[in-house]
């Protein structure tokens, strides 16, 4: 795809693709199992695999708000406890309720973050499911932190990965972040940078799904001009910045888990 890799535009576009043809992957990762990222889930909508996302209670999946906007909750499903997008999960849940900030911009994704309140609790697994807390602090500037999902290997591939994948990026201080979609795009205080530049990146596919850094969510993935493109970093939801962590801690407390 060229120039600016809306990835909810393609989490669409996998509507057209069945899940037993998905091949999506990470740009530069390698494959792993979901007992290395148990709180990893993702999203089908009416059969159709379209992103990724995080557990971070028994009701409640953490995701990109570009992933369901516009959509209605019924035909949308969460997977957990699953490799391979052609097995069948051991836990599926139903999706009862979308909550997104009313800050949301599908313009400039600002507070790309969205909790999908699910019908019925699902019961942790050890090595299979579990939950992962939201961060209450960011990554410092240069760490590295990890990225798992079902994306593209490549921005010009167009089908989902059977197999999850995973790679470790770094996180870019604030400034470079700016600096590197200067006169492209608009960066609010709601987004972070993080890729290995040339190399390694979340690309189409992996929308919705963490940026994980000791342990805790610090991260959802957004937006991205191409995918690892050496100029262009991938653009993540900020999990701990003011307006997007306490909109999460406010919508766990309505959902009650």
């Amino acid at each position: 795809m060229v120039g600016l890799r809306l990835l909810w535009w393609l989490c669409h576009l996998a509507l057209v693709l069945p899940s037993s043809s998905s091949k999506t992957r990470i740009v530069g990762g390698k494959e792993t199992t979901i007992s290395e990222v148990p709180y990893l889930v993702y999203l089908r909508q009416n059969g159709y695999f379209i992103c990724g996302g995080s557990l971070i209670s028994s009701r409640a999946v953490l995701s990109a708000a570009h992933c369901v906007y516009g959509s209605q909750p019924e035909g949308f499903t969460v997977h957990a406890g699953a490799s391979r997008l052609d097995q069948e999960a051991p836990v599926v849940r139903n999706v009862v309720m979308f909550h997104t900030s009313p800050s949301y911009s599908a313009t400039n994704f600002d507070m790309d973050v969205a909790l999908l309140q699910l019908q019925e609790v699902v019961v942790l697994t050890p090595g299979k499911v579990a939950t992962i807390s939201p961060c209450r602090n960011p990554p410092e500037g240069n760490a590295y932190a990890r990225i798992s999902g079902w994306g593209v290997t490549r921005e010009n591939n167009r089908e989902p990965a059977e197999q999850v994948r995973t790679t470790m990026v770094r996180v870019l201080p604030g400034a470079e972040c700016k600096i590197s979609y200067s006169g492209y795009g608009q960066l609010s205080d709601s987004m972070l940078c993080a890729a290995v530049r040339g190399l390694r990146d979340s690309c189409s596919g992996d929308s919705g799904g963490p940026l994980v850094y000791r342990g805790q969510v610090c991260g959802i993935v957004s937006w991205g001009f191409g995918c690892a493109r050496p100029s262009f970093p991938g653009v993540y939801t900020n999990v701990a910045s003011e307006r997007v962590h306490e909109f999460i801690e406010q919508t766990l407390r309505r959902i009650g888990s």
